[in-house]
């Protein structure tokens, strides 16, 4: 019995030494660093890509029944296409295990994500609505300008403290990664 026992301490001790409860820096890297490369860099961007898409008649939205695509509205297409894009992203954060060194690392991602998902929900929202409503391109550019020297300056703030924390953590592990 006492065998068992030491055993069983001698297998934990092993499994907790060598990390294998929590997930790699490479599982880490690859749900924070790659995934923040869907973070827009420029809002002004996106929104005329919207509305060239809009005049080209490219806006399209799921039907009803999920089972084919329809015309939408600029405010329709942004909540589709948008709408979603960071809740999975933040679930796969918020369910990685890490060891001590990595949860700053962590925490500012979550920080990032989440920040960058309300940007869409709301912000995203009122400029497409503008472009719904016929607003002029110097209205819609200068909306979204706004949000690019507000909001993006933040977010870009944020996306930076992410990557002082993740490179070198993932270089100090021997992660390989490519920057551009």
């Amino acid at each position: 019995m006492k065998l068992k026992i030491i055993f069983a301490l001698f297998l934990s001790a092993i499994i907790s030494s060598c990390n294998l409860l929590n997930d790699s820096p490479d599982q880490i890297f690859q749900v924070i660093g790659l995934n923040a490369n869907k973070i827009p860099r420029s809002f002004e961007q996106v929104f005329k890509e919207l509305r060239q898409h809009k005049a080209n008649g490219n806006l399209q939205v799921p039907t009803a029944d999920n089972k084919s695509m329809r015309p939408g509205t600029c405010v329709e297409s942004i909540k589709y296409w948008y709408g979603n894009t960071f809740k999975e992203d933040i679930k796969k954060i918020k369910k990685l295990k890490v060891e001590e060194e990595a949860k700053p690392i962590v925490k500012a991602a979550l920080d990032l994500f989440e920040y960058a998902d309300e940007i869409q929900k709301t912000d995203f929202v009122i400029i497409a609505k503008m472009i719904d409503e016929g607003k002029s391109d110097k209205e819609i550019d200068t909306a979204s300008r706004k949000l690019d020297d507000t909001k993006g300056i933040l977010l870009d703030k944020k996306y930076e403290s992410v990557m002082k924390l993740l490179l070198p953590y993932a270089d100090k592990n021997g992660v390989e990664y490519k920057t551009f």
